[in-house]
């Protein structure tokens, strides 16, 4: 809080050897009362002009406030696109194609280049491929030019005749064809089984519907195990869509990362068999786990 001091100087008046003390007094009394008059008026004037300057201080700060915030609010609005807002154009154009029936991954799995994501397709609504890339700059849905880029990514829809038809192309084992293999800890309270020959490395689990598999070689097993409990860390963060029946993962640790789509995640859902097959294994995670 401002404080204001009011400095209050008494006006002393010393009348010696006045003849008409009467006469004196009454002009000093004017005198007096001229000079109260002047300071009440100047100390109004001051008050006023302060009070003025106060308010016009504060219209200007509320005014260029009121400016900062509709600046601030017209920035806000200008959004540039995201990862979310493209996928969602692309994906919006796939369901005017194929229909609303079309089940899509609604996250792209990418962790830079979004803005520059495309899409392009072949099929129809009951069998289909979907490609995703990142080009140069972001091409339109399907376009010729897309096909020329390095696919990170595919979502396949596959329609057989029979539920029983479409569960056996799903490439699913049950934990009793590893029965008595060496085993290894992943984490999570879950055991693998591993089968090794020819120089290459298996590590196999079942988790509720569905069986996995890492592969790696005699020479890199150490990175195989490491990619198992990855994945294991990664399904006690992420739920994937829930088989029918059955579901089967294969990842690889040789290729995982490279040009490859050697991450591969298919599920059964009635007679069809939807499948997503990625370069690196966070990718296909991502995409299949936003696919309900």
């Amino acid at each position: 809080m401002n404080y204001r001091n009011l400095l209050v100087l008494p006006l002393a008046v010393l009348l010696v050897g006045c003849s008409s003390p009467t006469h004196q007094d009454s002009k000093t009394s004017q005198t007096t009362t001229s000079a109260k008059a002047t300071v009440s008026s100047t100390q109004k004037k001051t008050t006023a002009t302060s009070s003025t300057s106060s308010r016009t201080q504060t219209a200007t700060t509320r005014s260029s406030k009121t400016a900062r915030e509709r600046a601030s609010a017209a920035n806000k609005s200008v959004t540039q696109p995201t990862a979310t807002t493209r996928l969602a154009a692309l994906n919006q154009q796939l369901t005017k194609t194929l229909g609303k029936q079309v089940l899509v991954p609604q996250v792209d799995g990418l962790t830079s280049g979004s803005s520059k994501l495309n899409m392009r397709y072949s099929g129809d609504a009951a069998n289909y491929t979907i490609h995703y890339s990142v080009g140069q700059q972001a091409q339109p849905f399907n376009a010729a030019a897309v096909v020329d880029e390095t696919t990170y990514a595919t979502v396949t829809k596959t329609t057989y005749a029979t539920t029983n038809a479409a569960a056996k192309q799903v490439g699913y084992r049950d934990n009793k064809s590893t029965a008595g293999l060496p085993t290894v800890d992943l984490g999570h309270q879950i055991t693998a089984h591993i089968d090794a020959g020819a120089g290459q490395r298996y590590i196999m689990w079942n988790e509720g519907r569905w069986s996995l598999t890492v592969h790696a070689n005699m020479m890199h097993e150490d990175a195989g195990v490491a990619l198992a409990k990855q994945a294991v860390a990664t399904f006690e963060q992420v739920y994937l869509p829930a088989p029918q029946s059955v579901g089967a993962i294969t990842f690889d640790a040789i290729s995982s990362g490279s040009g490859p789509l050697d991450q591969v995640i298919q599920w059964q859902a009635g007679k069809v068999v939807y499948q997503v097959k990625a370069q690196e294994m966070a990718t296909a995670i991502k995409m299949a786990a936003s696919m309900q």
